[in-house]
């Protein structure tokens, strides 16, 4: 008879069936090595049990440390936008757009242009797009505005704006 938990409670299956049978077993004999085998499953179970709640023990841990290791990870990327920030800076107070060292190229950016919708109620309407339903809801149509304003046209509503400069390193 093997001793894992699965085979003893193939064991005690069996028995029972053997039982039920009426075969070469007494009543007696029966009753006690199901309740030895009862006995050693229950045994089993409160150590596979045991292992389950160490093991959730553990997976909390992990999630203990990931939240920390997350936290921490997010200090450094913020630590390092800092020390970008702080190259661009130094670079514009220098006046220099670019500087090659050994290791590095530093490039001051220009900002990008990006479009500001500042009142959607002042577009023209080839501008959005309205659908009806119970309310009303405009969506500036931005491709065509930055083409129109690309073009020179002034749009109320709208306007480019240039974002901050940005340090570009290869």
């Amino acid at each position: 008879m093997s001793t894992s938990a699965i085979s003893l409670a193939t064991d005690y299956r069996k028995l029972q069936e053997m039982a039920d049978s009426g075969d070469e077993l007494t009543p007696e004999m029966v009753a006690d090595t199901l309740s030895g085998i009862e006995g050693m499953l229950e045994d089993k179970f409160d150590a596979l049990m045991a292992l389950v709640r160490n093991t959730l023990g553990q997976a909390e841990i992990c999630a203990n440390e990931a939240k920390r290791m997350s936290a921490r990870k997010k200090s450094f990327d913020n630590q390092a936008e800092i020390y970008r920030k702080y190259i661009l800076e130094c670079m514009i107070q220098a006046g220099k757009d670019s500087i090659k060292t050994a290791s590095n190229t530093f490039t001051a950016r220009k900002g990008t242009k990006k479009l500001v919708i500042t009142d959607v109620n002042l577009l023209p309407d080839e501008y959005v797009d309205s659908v009806s339903q119970v309310q009303i809801i405009t969506t500036p149509k931005a491709d065509e505005i930055k083409a129109a304003l690309n073009e020179g046209l002034l749009i109320a509503g709208a306007k480019f704006e240039t974002g901050e400069r940005s340090l570009a390193v290869r």
